[in-house]
């Protein structure tokens, strides 16, 4: 679940992780053009993109509380459900197409790397189901590669830089929607890949309440309309998990808009 909050309205908006997801789908069907790859195989990786955090539905349609009564955001959920929901959007995913499960297992593998870099040395106990679930992934990603290098449409993209450039893609059309759907603040930094398989840092930061600018302009067109929808409640915070979830099923759906523009001067070439 994310919590989007803004000042000019009262309560706050609950995004479930498919909605997040949703959105960054929506990134990731304009992404590319002369400076930056494009996604390919185009359906697989925007299959990725969209499922890649598909095993969160049980979760968002029943969402736990911490002790203080308020929702579990996606970042401050117990580790051992956190590893058990990436886990599963892996699977589902890949019930779609196994490219796309190679990439979101690449995805969370990653993610899953970071958080246990955060955590060395202050928590021990976290460190084994972390270090497991990675070595869970980078099995999964290997059975899934050999298979693949045969295959006659994903073959030329398991290796390389349309990989990496796919990989980039998925993260950071991920990292977008996040700071959308969540009301983070900026600026922020992604990372893209050129045809020549350089790296190319992206610059994100607000121009607006729900406007955001990239620079360099990793899309097509010239600006993004993009959107979510959500549950708008008083307060994110109930009496128990049973009040939680009939907040929920009685509380109205709303969506959220935001634009994606690029530099009002972007350089040529």
């Amino acid at each position: 679940m994310l919590i989007f909050t803004e000042p000019s309205r009262s309560g706050v908006v609950l995004v479930p992780q498919v909605s997040h997801a949703w959105l960054a789908w929506q990134i990731a069907q304009h992404w590319g053009n002369r400076r930056f790859l494009r996604p390919a195989p185009r359906a697989e990786t925007l299959a990725a993109v969209l499922l890649h955090d598909s095993g969160w539905t049980g979760h968002d349609a029943d969402p736990s509380c911490d002790d203080n009564g308020k929702i579990r955001a996606f970042d401050a959920m117990p580790l051992d459900i956190h590893l058990a929901i990436w886990e599963a959007s892996v699977s589902r995913a890949a019930l779609t197409s196994r490219y796309a499960g190679l990439l979101v297992a690449a995805h969370h593998r990653l993610l899953a790397a970071r958080k246990a870099a955060a955590m060395a040395g202050s928590d021990d106990a976290g460190m084994a189901p972390l270090t497991a679930f990675v070595t869970a992934m980078e099995r999964r990603e290997a059975r899934w590669i050999e298979a693949l290098r045969v295959d006659e449409r994903a073959g030329a993209f398991v290796n390389g830089r349309q990989r990496r450039a796919n990989q980039e893609i998925l993260a950071a059309c991920d990292q977008v929607s996040v700071y959308l759907c969540a009301a983070l603040g900026g600026p922020f930094t992604l990372s893209g890949v050129a045809p020549t398989g350089a790296d190319i840092p992206i610059r994100v930061e607000p121009t607006g309440p729900r406007s955001w600018r990239l620079s360099p302009w990793p899309l097509e067109g010239a600006r993004l309309k993009v959107h979510c929808e959500g549950w708008a409640v008083p307060a994110a915070v109930f009496p128990d998990r049973d009040a939680a979830r009939d907040a929920l099923a009685s509380a109205p759906t709303v969506r959220l808009t935001f634009t994606l523009t690029r530099p009002s001067n972007p350089p040529r070439g």
